[in-house]
């Protein structure tokens, strides 16, 4: 009984180690799609280390583009570091998503910045706006149907040199 308690405990410990959990997580729901005028916006505190900042796009069977487009500011303290106006490819040209389909939801891990150091203790912002239009046309699609859900997971950068 003794050896099976000391398993147990061996392997709660190394589970317990070996499981990373994000740095930070936050999603945004959209009940009804995301509204071209609808700005999500993410707010953190990071520390000294190398991050990796990823969006987390979800999405049904609802959602009608291949790509996405969105606009990007990302601050400290309300001084803008930078403004990206970024595309994501969500499917191959045969209409497969990228991402992980789940039933009728499809979520997509997109990379937005590797190996960024932000200062310890400042008070950053990320807001996140859509920017699709339709190829023969100047006004911006009005909501993107099918958008279920975006997120902003900041991850330790793994491969940061120790």
């Amino acid at each position: 009984m003794k050896i099976k308690n000391s398993l147990f405990f061996l392997l709660f410990i190394f589970c317990i180690g070996s499981c990373s959990s994000p740095y930070f997580l936050e999603f945004f729901e959209f009940p009804e799609g995301w509204k071209n005028t609808q700005t999500v916006e993410f707010n953190f505190k990071a520390g000294l280390s190398s991050k990796n900042m990823s969006l987390i796009l979800r999405h049904n069977n609802d959602y009608n583009y291949a790509n996405i487009f969105l606009i990007t500011e990302l601050s400290s303290n309300r001084s803008l570091i930078q403004a990206d106006t970024l595309e994501f490819l969500l499917s191959k040209p045969n209409g497969q998503w990228l991402g992980d389909k789940k039933l009728t939801l499809v979520e997509h891990k997109l990379s937005y910045k590797e190996n960024i150091i932000l200062e310890k203790d400042s008070l950053y912002s990320l807001k996140v706006r859509t920017s699709m239009r339709l190829n023969d046309r100047i006004m911006p699609i009005a909501n993107l149907e099918g958008i279920v859900g975006l997120g902003l997971l900041i991850e330790d950068d793994t491969n940061e040199k120790k």
